[in-house]
């Protein structure tokens, strides 16, 4: 969605903050994540405060940081993503037994408030997440996808607490982003499961792929 909102001429400020108002529509999914099962809540809740922590550091460099350096930053965080996928072969096809400690946990913490900062910046360390909850929490992509919108929901929630006061957002496009963000992805939890981990997987790479070329060649 940011490389989208910025071949449509937003400058990187308004498309990150645009965008994750949109993202607010992800939060609806929850429900029926749940419905399926896949919602890992006292996991998803602890990592969604130091998330939501990071990304208010993030979101406050966002009113400051060039827009150059935004955009370019965006297209570099999404390229750098593609290879964790391909790390290992049956990575999120199906969750694995991970014990989880103290130790693990503190170092979840660490690991998702400096992704939350540098989302803040970029708008764009999705898969960063994803490979938190993967590589070293052991969930499934499935497991991941519905987990994962608690921490999005915090960062959504603070970075918006920041965006709008400063003007950021392009309502128009972000209420129309809204219900549209809304709508599919709810049909795609629904369908999560038929269409399985595996072809999850590899749209996601393409996706992400192909959004890094965008920003950074054309």
């Amino acid at each position: 969605m940011i490389p989208m909102l910025l071949f449509m001429g937003l400058p990187p400020s308004q498309a990150i903050a645009t965008n994750r108002f949109s993202g607010a529509s992800n939060m609806l999914t929850i429900i029926k994540f749940n419905q399926l099962g896949l919602v890992k809540w006292k996991l998803g809740l602890f990592l969604a405060i130091f998330s939501g922590i990071g990304a208010g550091i993030g979101s406050f460099f966002v009113l400051t940081l060039d827009n150059a350096i935004m955009e370019k930053g965006i297209g570099v965080i999404l390229i750098l993503s593609v290879p964790m996928l391909l790390l290992k072969g049956k990575l999120g096809l199906e969750e694995r037994n991970v014990k989880i400690t103290r130790l693990r946990n503190a170092g979840g913490a660490v690991m998702m408030t400096i992704l939350g900062a540098i989302g803040g910046f970029f708008s764009s360390t999705g898969v960063w997440f994803s490979y938190v909850f993967l590589y070293y929490y052991g969930l499934s992509f499935l497991q991941t996808a519905g987990t994962r919108k608690l921490s999005g929901a915090a960062i959504v929630l603070v970075s918006l607490s920041m965006f709008i006061p400063a003007g950021l957002v392009v309502w128009p496009i972000a209420l129309s982003m809204f219900v549209g963000g809304g709508i599919g992805g709810w049909i795609g939890a629904k369908y999560s499961k038929q269409l399985g981990n595996k072809w999850i997987r590899n749209i996601f790479a393409v996706v992400v792929l192909g959004s890094a070329l965008r920003i950074l060649l054309f």
